[in-house]
């Protein structure tokens, strides 16, 4: 599926913005990501963007919302064993749901919420 992604992207860079500047990816936001995590969990989802540079958004950089353990590493990184799902949380992590009212709103929507949830993640 990245694979797929990979080529929709390359695609849209490669294609010439008809009605504007740039290219196509210039102008669209792309999204990929899993409906989960390790464990089916939903919590640390690894989502990849793409695109958007006319639209305000910047790409090509690692955003960490979770922060890393003392140990340095990620939260939920390298479980193989249900340990890490069963626990409970230590760090308070933001929803998913704010990386989509970020994305709605810079978009140009008018909302503060999606599924629930309000407020916005920083950097997006």
């Amino acid at each position: 599926q990245a694979e797929e992604f990979g080529r929709f992207v390359s695609k849209l860079k490669n294609t010439n913005e008809p009605e504007g500047e740039g290219n196509m990816l210039d102008n669209t936001f792309a999204m990929h990501g899993s409906a989960s995590s390790s464990f089916h969990l939903s919590r640390n989802y690894p989502i990849i963007s793409a695109g958007g540079k006319n639209l305000g958004f910047a790409n090509g950089r690692y955003l960490n919302y979770v922060g890393f353990r003392e140990d340095g590493s990620l939260p939920g990184a390298g479980v193989i064993s249900d340990a890490g799902w069963r626990s409970q949380v230590a760090e308070e992590e933001p929803p998913l749901a704010k990386l989509f009212v970020s994305i709605l709103q810079r978009l140009g929507v008018e909302t503060d919420s999606f599924a629930g949830y309000t407020g916005t993640l920083a950097r997006v």
